[in-house]
């Protein structure tokens, strides 16, 4: 090998291995669990029918060092995507919901005994598909804690948080879905409250342990569910057989909420029973998440500014804790109205560091507006044997993708191509050099909303293949 040869080698490991792209076979690809991240929850149809080769390379190209993996059922966690993250050097967490599930499949015969309880007398949550389950449950405590340590033995995950760890629900006891009142709640706040003989009344307002009457009374109340968050939060992290004891060297995340309120930090304290610090101080966090809560997301326009508003969320965090990473999730597209672009995200991280925080987890990876408006665009290419895999920003259309005529080569032939995902899979003859696509559109039936024109490439776009 000609020593420019070898330096043009060892230039192209170099970018390799800080992309992620180099097989871990080779080189071992250090991950960081507090890298740039990004929510992922595969129940999308945008990661059916393709590889998990293919999703980890598009989180990584887009520049993604970290992914909250959202699990809606923790015996259906994928531990070949996991493996194919790590192996391009993203980080993956385990995001799993403190409050309930969207699917009972996996909760064991009587599980609706943990069922929380809301003021609403006909009130649930059954229109979004979400179960809420009551923390205060010693049963479901335990659940949730062996449930936790089952998947992470399974699946070697880099992280493990809690999200929406809430009492619901905004605007307290306006809402009927405000809770929990079952029993078990009662003979907690009981038990920890000796002197009260009842919880506090929410609706006859002539009761003299009505809310609005005896504040003393319901002080003692919202404490408690403030407790009971960070109490339910610390058994499954640091508890006996928990997480930090099972898998000491595994980070560990934690959510709060935040709205856009005068007085907001007390206010989803009473409504939510959510306080970070509080949280902060029990659990002891590698990393703490404010998630936006919906009244602020829905909001067709809203600021990328918008995390300079949640400064009071931060500070009432760092009272307890002045060195946890604190990062905000903004919602970047489940309302069609909503969906938020590359330059809208950028200057939100902006705004979330002027406030305090190290960054963003958006949820969800393709719902953003760049799923539906930006072109595809080929990155990078890598050739091993007969067969070369140019990879793109983006999920790419399997016709339009799989067209020999919309490649040419500056040497060697193309004899077959395959679309996986945002990659394109050459089987070639000879070893071409570089590889030029065109014409190339992106995939509408996979996103999320689908009323929405393919999107072209502009122009011709060449890349080198990288060949080990």
């Amino acid at each position: 090998m000609s020593a420019l040869r070898f330096i043009a080698r060892i230039c192209a490991l170099v970018a390799l291995v800080a992309m992620g792209l180099e097989s871990t076979a080779q080189v071992p690809v250090q991950r960081n669990p507090l890298a740039r991240a990004v929510q992922l929850d595969p129940f999308f149809r945008y990661y059916q029918n393709r590889s998990p080769e293919s999703i980890a390379y598009e989180l990584k190209l887009n520049g993604y060092g970290a992914a909250h993996y959202i699990v809606i059922r923790d015996s259906g966690a994928d531990a070949k995507l996991v493996e194919a993250c790590q192996k391009a050097g993203v980080a993956v967490w385990y995001t799993t919901f403190g409050n309930g599930v969207y699917r009972t499949n996996d909760l064991p015969a009587g599980w609706e005994a943990w069922k929380m309880r809301h003021l609403g007398p006909n009130a649930s949550a059954s229109s979004t598909g979400f179960t809420f389950l009551c923390m205060n449950h010693p049963e479901y405590r335990q659940w949730k804690k062996d449930q936790a340590i089952s998947v992470l033995s399974r699946i070697p995950f880099d992280g493990f948080e809690l999200m929406e760890n809430f009492w619901p629900a905004f605007e307290g006891i306006k809402n009927p879905l405000y809770g929990c009142l079952c029993d078990q709640c009662k003979s907690a706040f009981l038990r920890a409250n000796p002197d009260a003989s009842v919880i506090p009344e929410f609706t006859n307002r002539q009761d003299p342990d009505y809310h609005g009457t005896n504040k003393r009374l319901y002080q003692k109340w919202m404490d408690f569910r403030a407790k009971s968050v960070a109490e339910f939060l610390n058994d499954v992290v640091n508890g006996s057989g928990g997480v930090r004891e099972r898998f000491p060297r595994i980070k560990v995340s934690v959510w709060g909420i935040a709205d856009d309120l005068p007085n907001g930090v007390a206010k989803l304290r009473e409504w939510e029973g959510i306080d970070g610090g509080l949280i902060a101080k029990t659990v002891r966090p590698d990393l703490f998440v404010i998630q936006t809560d919906w009244p602020d997301w829905m909001k067709p326009e809203l600021p990328p500014t918008y995390p300079l508003k949640y400064k009071p969320y931060v500070e009432a965090i760092r009272v307890q804790d002045s060195k946890v990473p604190i990062k905000l999730q903004p919602d970047v597209g489940s309302n069609e109205k909503c969906r938020r672009g590359s330059d809208w995200l950028k200057k939100c991280e902006a705004a979330a560091k002027e406030a305090g925080m190290a960054g963003l987890v958006p949820y969800e990876f393709h719902l953003w507006r760049d799923s539906y408006e930006a072109a595809p665009k080929p990155l990078w290419a890598t050739g091993t044997g007969n067969m070369v895999t140019l990879m793109f920003n983006k999920r790419i259309d399997g016709a339009t993708g799989a067209n020999l005529q919309n490649y040419s080569v500056t040497s060697g032939k193309l004899l077959s191509a395959k679309v996986d995902g945002n990659l394109v899979r050459f089987q070639v003859e000879g070893k071409p050099m570089t590889i030029t696509a065109r014409n190339l559109t992106d995939d509408p039936p996979s996103r999320f909303f689908r009323n929405h024109q393919a999107v072209r490439m502009p122009a011709s776009a060449a890349v080198t293949v990288n060949w080990r």
